[in-house]
């Protein structure tokens, strides 16, 4: 029984600990706006990525049931331009048997990359907008292969919001 409670509290303490800066850690992050401290673009990034999973999770949540193409429009524009939930919905919404839904895939279009958010996921704060991306090296494992590329993420802000504008892939690393 001690053992089992020994192993449960370590698995927690790694489990909790993972993903969070060490004690005097810093965080890189790169910038064209070279007056932010450290803490603010920590900050920055931090934001990015909460918006980034938030986004994610409402893009999962269009494929719990049946919706009309506006209400799933609807559910999206907190976090993603018109035009880019648009640019989503036509690459992912499906008739279903009365409305449309958006069914799960191992390889998503359009959609919030699976970054890590850990220190391989990069944001590039370039003032006006936020370019978060992350390398993905070269696999043929399990049901999706693919060569080396870049996934990034470019928010920008609409109506004093940031939002998700658009989502590429490259060979080359985002500028």
């Amino acid at each position: 029984m001690m053992k089992a409670l020994s192993t449960i509290v370590a698995a927690s303490v790694l489990f909790f600990s993972m993903g969070s800066p060490a004690t005097g850690e810093t965080v890189s992050v790169k910038t064209d706006r070279p007056h932010q401290s450290v803490q603010d673009q920590t900050t920055v990034k931090q934001r990015s990525f909460n918006m980034l999973q938030a986004a994610y999770q409402t893009q999962i949540s269009l494929s719990s049931k049946e919706r009309t193409k506006s209400e799933m429009k609807r559910i999206l524009a907190p976090y993603f331009t018109d035009d880019m939930a648009d640019i989503y919905l036509k690459h992912n919404a499906v008739k279903g048997q009365k409305q449309f839904i958006v069914y799960g895939t191992d390889f998503p279009i359009f959609s919030i990359p699976f970054f890590s958010y850990g220190p391989e996921t990069k944001l590039k704060d370039k003032g006006d907008k936020r370019i978060i991306y992350q390398f993905f090296e070269k696999t043929d494992e399990g049901p999706v292969s693919y060569d080396n590329h870049y996934e990034a993420v470019t928010l920008t802000k609409t109506g004093g919001k940031w939002k998700v504008s658009s989502i590429t892939e490259s060979i080359e690393e985002p500028k």
